[in-house]
């Protein structure tokens, strides 16, 4: 059973080459790159033409994550997929207990695993039912971040969905430019009966610090999404999520 994986690069040309080269190293099965990219200038797109193992998407453009990542899910055919950012860095290890999990049960729709920085930092693990909390995250309670368990939304910095649940859950919503579109479909999963789970089993690198010049910058980006999912989605407690229809 083959991987898609698609990964959006804009301007990435900083971290594109770890990311692939941490793949290419670390994943013993069969796996097929997409790399879609959103108008880079920064010698991205020279970089990426340059890996032979690479499938490149050009659009020219920023046209949003959520439409490039839909874009590379859809040029491709595995009946797995994972969707990954350009400044993961996958471990000895990683595909292969996310791929079991999602794969065990027909219920399962996204798998997600434990995120941390070369600080050792935890900066994705799902959340654990918690509206109030502006980042993904759960208090590291005892054994929690050992125990593979359900969620109410993921971090989408790497993420596992099955191809054959796409017409029943469809794809990344692209009224998202950026951020928001990986809890959006987590909701939609939950909403249609589906299962979001973490999976510390697998661990992966994700170089996420506090820049507050950069946070800035694109907070607009943060506002616009959430204001599109607050009008979409409520979450009144106790593991329901509404869809305001």
């Amino acid at each position: 059973m083959g991987t898609d994986l698609v990964i959006v690069t804009f301007n990435s040309v900083s971290t594109i080459k770890r990311c692939l080269d941490a793949i290419q190293k670390h994943t013993p099965f069969p796996y097929r790159i997409i790399i879609v990219d959103n108008g880079s200038t920064d010698g991205t797109l020279e970089y990426v033409r340059s890996r032979n193992e690479v499938t490149l998407i050009e659009n020219g453009y920023n046209k949003g994550y959520s439409s490039a990542v839909n874009r590379g899910i859809m040029s491709g055919n595995s009946e797995t997929v994972v969707v990954m950012n350009p400044d993961v860095f996958v471990t000895s290890g990683w595909l292969s207990p996310l791929h079991e999990l999602l794969w065990s049960d027909q219920k399962n729709a996204v798998v997600a695993p434990k995120l941390i920085n070369s600080n050792n930092q935890l900066v994705g693990v799902g959340t654990n039912w918690d509206w109030t909390s502006p980042y993904f995250m759960c208090l590291n309670e005892p054994g929690l971040l050992e125990e593979t368990r359900a969620c109410l939304a993921i971090n989408g910095a790497c993420f596992l969905l099955k191809r054959n649940l796409l017409e029943k859950l469809g794809l990344l919503d692209e009224h998202y430019f950026h951020y928001f579109e990986e809890t959006d479909y987590c909701f939609n999963a939950n909403y249609s009966g589906f299962r979001v789970l973490f999976c510390p089993a697998s661990t992966i690198y994700h170089e996420y610090f506090p820049n507050p010049e950069r946070d800035q910058a694109i907070r607009q980006y943060w506002e616009q999404s959430e204001a599109i999912f607050n009008a979409k989605w409520s979450y009144p407690g106790n593991g329901i999520v509404s869809k305001n229809l």
